[in-house]
């Protein structure tokens, strides 16, 4: 009897030992409550890889079978139970690779003994909450279909799961951005002798502009603005020398500084807007009459009827303009843009002058027509305007400035005569192609004797009064006219 008393015996006592280190477990397990959280037991089916059940046997209460116990040593299988998520690994290094208009990609640290990660996101500035967003095993995440140039937050954590619940550890967290949109309206908007006023329009949700600036074929950085500043004036620049330009717009997050795409400005110092020196709507059509400009190799003339759409009309190294036939009482709108040429071919654009009309065709109270012969003697100039547009036009020199001046006025081509001697009392001139307006006074004839015509000619050798052209537009001119047809002067 002694011998079975004395097995009872210790048998009763090492169950009373072995209850009593299970509620210091259970008691130490509480203490740590700053750290543990309370989750049911509800099984969400992903597989517990071998290294998570090493690390779950480290951490969650049970005896060496597994069977989860209370701190009275109950069976604890349907009820809650602790779960330290301080073992969990914390998520680092999350950043973004790149950035695309509509898309990011996020990444960071990889480590084992997870089941995987879960990605958390909300739009940046905004109150809300994180709501989950994606679950994925690998330290790598590509989030598409996003609007361009917004920011958003990203909450990143590892979890592990068991047939008890899913456990995260610590998360990180970052705000990154999509790619912003490309600056647009970035112009040449004003320019003088030794400075450039450039503008451009205000990209939504940018957070400021980059600009880089070319000089001597060297790019480099050159200013940076915030998002409230559109228009920039570089000053102190050589005249007569290229300056190149290229803006971007940016976004900054977690990972720095996100840019968009370049857009470019050539200009040159010195390349100003012509001054408008008498340009009128007259005889159904526009005359644009502007100041030559300093380093100008042309000028581009643009068209518009609403002051909205430019067209392209003409590139001219004239300072004078004639349109094509309008329509009376219409308004229209020009732009005459000068031009500097370097590297053979490429065009440095000037600021514009810009001009707007209403079309007059009644200016010498007279029935033109669509068909006439228009002389400017300030230009220099003839067109002969048939059927509403220009057939043939030519530089001219008209009568010598304030002595005998060519009059001016409404007339028409009284005949035609080939050849012809004209007589006055100073002078005999041999043509092959006239055609008078006034008696047989004044008119429209070859003069093979001058071998430029146009410019300022005119004051100090110019005509007896006739208007002198090249023999070929004289004898084009000749074969095409019908008497009758009108002739304008201005």
């Amino acid at each position: 009897m002694k011998k079975k008393t004395i097995i009872i015996s210790v048998i009763s006592a090492l169950v009373i030992a072995a209850a009593a280190a299970i509620t210091v477990a259970a008691i130490s397990i509480n203490s740590r409550s700053h750290v543990d959280f309370k989750l049911n037991n509800d099984n969400i089916g992903l597989e517990e890889p071998a290294q998570i059940s090493a690390l779950l046997k480290d951490i969650r209460p049970g005896d060496e079978d597994g069977a989860s116990q209370n701190s009275s040593g109950n069976d604890n299988s349907e009820d809650e139970m602790l779960y330290d998520v301080s073992r969990i690994p914390a998520v680092t290094g999350l950043m973004r690779l790149g950035g695309q208009e509509d898309s990011i990609n996020l990444v960071w640290s990889e480590f084992g003994g997870v089941n995987g990660f879960k990605v958390y996101r909300r739009t940046s500035g905004s109150d809300g909450a994180y709501t989950l967003f994606s679950t994925v095993k690998r330290a790598n995440l590509e989030i598409r279909n996003l609007s361009q140039g917004c920011k958003y937050d990203f909450k990143v954590a590892a979890f592990i799961t068991d047939g008890s619940g899913t456990y995260e550890g610590p998360a990180a967290e970052a705000t990154f951005a999509t790619e912003p949109k490309s600056v647009s309206g970035f112009k040449l908007a004003d320019a003088d002798e030794d400075s450039v006023t450039l503008k451009w329009k205000a990209v939504e949700d940018a957070d400021g502009y980059s600009m880089q600036r070319c000089f001597g074929g060297e790019w480099s950085d050159y200013k940076t603005f915030d998002a409230d500043t559109t228009e920039f004036t570089d000053e102190d620049l050589k005249s007569g020398k290229a300056y190149y330009y290229r803006i971007c717009s940016y976004r900054e997050d977690s990972d720095g500084f996100l840019y968009s795409e370049t857009k470019d400005v050539y200009t040159f110092a010195g390349l100003i807007a012509p001054e408008d020196t008498g340009s009128e709507s007259r005889i159904g059509r526009v005359s644009l009459d502007y100041s030559s400009v300093d380093y100008a190799d042309g000028y581009e003339i643009y068209f518009s009827d609403d002051n909205k759409t430019f067209k392209l009309i003409d590139d001219i190294d004239s300072t004078f303009y004639n349109s094509d036939r309008l329509t009376d009482g219409e308004v229209y709108y020009f732009r005459v843009c000068p031009y500097h040429i370097v590297d053979g071919d490429k065009k440095l654009r000037g600021p514009y002058l810009s001009m707007d009309f209403t079309a007059n065709t009644d200016i010498y109270d007279e029935e033109v027509g669509d068909t006439y012969v228009e002389v400017c003697i300030e230009d220099q100039h003839m067109w002969y305007i048939k059927d509403g547009e220009i057939y043939l036009e030519s530089d001219i020199v008209s009568g010598n400035r304030y002595s005998m001046d060519t009059p001016k006025g409404f007339y028409s081509v009284l005949g035609k005569t080939s050849p012809c001697t004209l007589t006055g009392e100073d002078y005999v001139s041999y043509v092959d192609y006239w055609m008078p307006f006034i008696g047989g006074a004044y008119g429209l004839h070859d003069a093979s004797w001058r071998s430029s015509f146009g410019g300022s000619i005119y004051e100090g050798d110019g005509s007896h009064g006739c208007v002198n052209l090249p023999t070929d537009i004289a004898e084009e001119l000749y074969d095409t006219i019908e008497i009758g047809t009108p002739v304008i002067i201005y």
